[in-house]
Formats: structure tokens, sequence, C-alpha cells
């Protein structure tokens, strides 16, 4: 069955992401929006290899070397999934999101991490697949990029567009050049 993002279910399923995303706190948003990419990521991935679920199963979960972040946005890069501006997009996410799950505070000065923290609010800012909206608020930056993503993904798993037919997910601003 093909995957429909405008599917009632879908509808529903982002319907509680956004409203799991409004409800959270900062840590909240950096472990929850990263997830929420790496979950459609993932559905992206699986939705154009071959369909073998033992061998799924070990690649990308548990202790599979595919089963993390990073080594699923190296492989939708070197797969021609996503650009290289999204290639870094994503490990900015993977990076804010291991900020704020691996740290209590701030490692010099301790005090409690957010998206005002200014190293957060550079990577937040630098994102490049929402440097076209010119947002200034790194939270609203951030949540913004996480939906985009994850809205990208779904796209490439509803229209089952593969690598090799050209389907790739990129920075707005790399239409431009």
């Amino acid at each position: 069955m093909k995957y429909d993002p405008n599917s009632a279910e879908a509808q529903k399923r982002l319907m509680t992401l956004i409203e799991e995303m409004n409800g959270q706190s900062d840590r909240g948003v950096a472990i929850v929006g990263a997830a929420w990419i790496e979950e459609s990521m993932s559905a992206a991935i699986e939705s154009f290899l071959h369909s073998e679920p033992k061998a799924w199963k070990r690649l990308f979960e548990g202790n599979g070397p595919l089963a993390n972040f990073s080594a699923k946005i190296d492989l939708s890069r070197l797969l021609g999934l996503v650009s290289d501006a999204i290639k870094s997009d994503l490990h900015i996410i993977r990076d804010i999101r291991n900020e704020f799950a691996h740290r209590i505070a701030h490692k010099t000065d301790h005090t409690q991490l957010s998206f005002s923290t200014p190293h957060i609010k550079d990577k937040c800012l630098a994102i490049k697949c929402v440097a076209h909206e010119e947002l200034t608020e790194p939270r609203s930056a951030f949540i913004r990029s996480c939906a985009i993503l994850y809205s990208d993904f779904e796209m490439v798993q509803f229209f089952g567009v593969k690598v090799s037919d050209g389907g790739q997910v990129f920075a707005n601003i790399e239409r431009y050049k």
C-alpha cells in the first residue's frame, strides 16, 4: 500500500506531533523534533529499498550499523536522497538534539540550556532549509526546520521517486544557485 500524507491517519499523526512540540520545553522540542525527522527519514529510506525485513532489522535497529541518526543522515547523502546543505542541516539538528539530551547545563557557565544559549541559537539560525524565511527566533527556526524536513521526507515516501530518478531533498536557497 502506497503511503498517503493526505490520509486521515497521516493528518492525525501530524497534528499529534505539532501538539507534542507546542507543549514541550526547549529540551523536549530538540529531542522530539529530531526524533520526528529521524523517523520520517527512516521511512523514506525504507520506501525505496527492497523489502527485506530481517536485513532492515539487522542494519537499522538496536546496535545495527545504520541504527543511529548520524549514520542515517550520511546514508541519505550517499544515496543522493538529500543535498549537501540538507545533510548539514540534519547534522546541525542532530548536534542540537545531542546537546539537550546529554547535557544538563551549559558546560562553562552552568546555566540551563535553551534555544537562546548563544551556540545553540547560532546553530538554529544557520539551518539552511529555513534560511529563505529569515527567521530570527531560534526555537521557531528549529521547529520550522523539523516540520519542513519531516514533510520533505514524507513526500519522498508519497511520490516514491527513487534517488536514481532525481528524488532529492534540498534547501530552498539551493534552487536559485
